[in-house]
Formats: C-alpha cells, sequence, structure tokens
C-alpha cells in the first residue's frame, strides 16, 4: 500500500513541473516493470500506455496491440456464435413448421406410405416413358446408320448425317433426363425413410403428452 501510495506521489510531483501542453505515460514493459516518462520509447509502443495529466490521472488508455488482437478475435468468436444461434433458430423453426404440417396432412403411417407410394410410382411412369422414346431414338439411328453406308451421292450422305445429328442430340436429352429422374427418385425414397421416422416420433410424442 505504501509502495503504491508513493508512486503516486512521485508522478504527482513530476507532473506538477510539466509544460502545460506537455504529456506524461505510464507504460509497463514485457517484464512486468512500470515505467514513468514524457514520451514512449519506439521499441515499446506495441506494448500499450496510459497517458497522465498534471495531476497524475489517467486521460487516455492506449491498449497494447497483443490486446487489440485479443478484443478483435474475441469480438470475431462471438459473433461467430451469435450467427450460428441464429442459424439453429431458423432451422429449429422450419422443422417445427415441417412437423406441424406432417400431422396436420397424415393421421397415420399408411396415409404417408401411400402419399409416397403415388410419387413413387409417378416418377417411375416418367422414367418409362423416357425410356421409351429413348429406345426409339436408338432404333431410328440404327436405320439411319445402315442407309448411310448404302448411299453413294455425297449430297445424300450429307442430308443423312444432319439426320444423325438430330437423334443423337435427342438421345443426349433423354438420356440425361433418364438419369435425372432416377435421381430425384433416388431423392424421394430417402425422403420418404427420413419423413416416416420422422413421423413415427411426432406420433409418438404426442401419444405421450395426452
Amino acid at each position: 500500500m505504501k509502495s503504491i501510495l508513493r508512486q503516486t506521489a512521485v508522478v504527482a510531483l513530476a507532473c506538477l513541473y510539466l509544460p502545460v501542453e506537455a504529456a506524461y505515460y505510464r507504460w509497463t514493459d514485457e517484464k512486468g516493470k512500470i515505467h514513468y516518462s514524457y514520451s514512449v520509447p519506439a521499441d515499446k509502443s506495441m506494448l500499450g500506455h496510459v497517458e497522465l495529466d498534471k495531476q497524475g490521472l489517467e486521460q487516455k488508455i492506449v491498449i497494447s496491440a497483443k490486446r487489440k488482437r485479443q478484443l478483435k478475435e474475441i469480438a470475431e468468436l462471438r459473433q461467430q456464435e451469435k450467427n450460428q444461434a441464429a442459424v439453429a433458430n431458423k432451422k429449429k423453426e422450419y422443422q417445427d413448421a415441417e412437423d406441424s404440417l406432417l400431422l396436420s396432412v397424415f393421421s397415420n403411417e399408411d396415409e404417408l406410405t401411400q402419399a409416397y407410394n403415388t410419387k413413387l410410382q409417378l416418377a417411375q411412369v416418367t422414367i418409362d416413358l423416357l425410356k421409351g422414346r429413348h429406345k426409339k431414338q436408338s432404333e431410328k439411328l440404327e436405320v439411319l446408320e445402315q442407309k448411310y453406308e448404302r448411299m453413294v451421292d455425297i449430297k445424300h450422305k450429307q442430308l443423312m448425317e444432319k439426320q444423325i445429328d438430330t437423334v443423337l442430340d435427342n438421345l443426349k436429352i433423354y438420356q440425361h433426363a433418364i438419369t435425372e429422374n432416377l435421381i430425384e427418385k433416388d431423392k424421394v425414397t430417402g425422403e420418404y425413410e427420413a419423413t416416416l421416422d420422422r413421423f413415427k416420433k411426432l406420433l409418438a410424442r404426442t401419444k405421450a403428452n395426452q
């Protein structure tokens, strides 16, 4: 306690003899030793300091570069946590709305299964239709190729090449559509399994709360 009072007295006395506009500084070195001076050494400026008035009272605090970095990282961390919490709340709100809709549309597992079976059947009908068209184009290509091989006239061959290109483009379109619909059907199957599992849990929870 005496040491602190002595330091304060020294600072106050030193400040009394400063010019009106002069500044006095308190700073701490790397070893934790406290210094008082009319300026902060250039090589110590990154450590932070306190500017004192003529009475030795703190006028301005300049934090160290390390502390600035820490505060910045803390602020970024808090913002990340805030953003994550907001995303989690949004997901929960969305899931609650989905659960409410699920329970309002279906009253039992059979209804849900029937709805998804209908959806899967429609997807399969579309796939079969596309496969049928793809097969016809493939057969047409085979016929055109045979005709082309028998042709001798260059102009006729050029016209046939255009027809072949058209058929090839159609085959690519149908093949792409088939692939996309197969992927979509797989998604529906996975969605059905996840939704059914969720629905069972919701029914069990509802029953338990009754």
